[in-house]
């Protein structure tokens, strides 16, 4: 717009319709330009490959177990034995994830070669190979498990099995988990105990390392992929547990039955103090018998707590037959005799069975 002669332009308004124009023209030269800077790749582009240009997948090859023999449960040890079958399907030889295979929780294990096929695929993985590369190893030995008695003889155990593929992390290869084939040999319920609930599963575990590889820059951290196995037993029978708390149980009887003795007799009483120690340190001695049996823990277990409830009543009864030795020193045999046999006894027998009906019971529901 040309000013008319007579009108002025004001100094400050001309300059800001100079910038407005300058910066149109600058807006539209980049939007031109900006088809050519996208079609155009840059150097480093140029000289990779097609396939380092894709999005990276980590390889896979399909994993599978059955676990073929497990026994010899020592919880004294916190061990087991156990014989488990691995197998993998891959694309290549070279995959399997059971070449460089690390097996967790082991106490002594012993690892089979490896034999690997090339067969047919008709598996439903790997649907752009036509062949593919079955492999399969054995693992047997002793495993850790920290066994816990809390509850015995209705106690649940998950016993857990993993196998770490330590070939590359999860960035480079992953494991597939075969959850068509797996299971467990039904022979492992051998009448003491039952198995059930057989689970495979894939995880990754994380690592606070990358273990000093110096290709990798995870945050100093390396994760891994596992197969994890889990399997749950349970006890088939409580035979054990009778073996076990037989010889508490006729300690708490005997001492009951010493409320029928007279104690009139200096002789006798004498003998009944005699006969409730005896019933104390046989109390003793198979709560010891049944720790060395089941295991030391810090825990309160069933066993425990019978035996812990089984010396507080043969103390409770060494206490009442000094309450009847006092009376009969004061002249009281009748009401001592009395009181032995009509009224402590009666609530000693009882009570113990409520009390043990009501111990057990919770165990069974909880356990």
């Amino acid at each position: 717009m040309i000013p008319s002669p007579g009108r002025k332009v004001a100094p400050r308004r001309w300059l800001r319709r100079c910038l407005v124009l300058l910066l149109a023209a600058l807006s539209a030269a980049l939007l031109s330009l900006l088809p050519a800077v996208a079609a155009a790749p840059s150097t480093a582009a140029r000289n990779q490959p097609a396939t380092m240009r894709l999005l990276h997948e980590p390889l896979t090859c399909l994993m599978g177990v059955y676990l073929q023999d497990m026994r010899d449960y020592k919880f004294a040890d916190r061990s087991l034995f156990a014989s488990v079958r691995l197998w993998s399907v891959c694309p290549k030889a070279e995959d399997t994830p059971l070449k460089d295979l690390s097996v967790l929780n082991s106490n002594g294990t012993s690892i089979s070669e490896i034999n690997t096929q090339k067969v047919a695929n008709e598996s439903g993985y790997f649907p752009n190979n036509p062949m593919v590369y079955w492999s399969e190893r054995t693992v047997e030995g002793t495993f850790f498990h920290h066994w816990s008695a809390k509850d015995f003889p209705f106690d649940r155990h998950t016993i857990v099995f993993q196998f770490e593929s330590v070939r590359a992390d999860v960035s480079d290869f992953v494991i597939t988990p075969d959850f068509k084939n797996p299971g467990f040999n039904p022979s492992i319920n051998d009448g003491d105990w039952i198995a059930s609930n057989f689970n495979l599963s894939e995880v990754e575990q994380s690592y606070s390392t990358n273990f000093g590889k110096p290709d990798k820059h995870l945050d100093g951290k390396g994760i891994y992929s596992r197969i994890k196995v889990q399997i749950t037993l349970h006890r088939a029978r409580v035979t054990s547990f009778l073996k076990l708390c037989a010889g508490v149980y006729a300690a708490v009887i005997i001492a009951g039955i010493a409320f029928l003795m007279d104690v009139r007799e200096a002789d006798i009483v004498s003998g009944r103090t005699g006969l409730l120690v005896g019933c104390l340190f046989a109390a003793i001695v198979n709560m010891q018998q049944a720790e060395s049996t089941l295991g030391l823990s810090e825990e309160i277990t069933l066993t425990d707590m019978i035996h812990i409830i089984s010396i507080l009543y043969i103390l409770v009864s060494s206490l009442l037959a000094m309450l009847a030795y006092l009376r009969c020193e004061a002249g009281r045999e009748d009401f001592a005799r009395h009181m032995d046999r009509r009224i402590y006894m009666p609530i000693y027998m009882a009570s113990f069975v409520v009390v043990n009906a009501v111990v057990i019971a919770y165990s069974a529901i909880i356990g």
